[in-house]
């Protein structure tokens, strides 16, 4: 199994996904990606085989979204950082948030 890196976003404000959220992502050895979530708040990073074990950052750009909805954050930009210790496993990343609060975790 080739490994993978995915993410999700929930704008538990609206009850929908997060689309258009833009994510930035940086990992070992100068890995970059950026993404802007599709219409179900999805979306891949990296190259299929890309992923490396080490350390990584997502960079959810949470501000722009809601200032997009005509909503003002407390939030700009939210990092979410962690390590990826098997790299052939699949590490999904979502972001639950609301313009005064957020929750990650590592998804299935």
């Amino acid at each position: 199994m080739t490994g993978r890196l995915t993410t999700h976003g929930l704008d538990t404000a609206h009850g929908h996904a997060t689309v258009g959220l833009r994510v930035d992502m940086t990992g070992p050895a100068g890995l970059h990606d950026s993404v802007v979530l599709d219409a179900q708040g999805r979306a891949a990073l990296l190259a299929e085989g890309a992923l490396s074990e080490g350390d990584y950052e997502l960079l959810f750009f949470a501000g722009d979204y809601w200032a997009a909805t005509g909503i003002v954050s407390f939030f700009d930009i939210i990092p979410v950082r962690f390590t990826v210790r098997d790299a052939s496993a699949h590490y999904h990343v979502p972001l639950v948030m609301s313009p005064f609060g957020y929750s990650t975790y590592r998804g299935g």
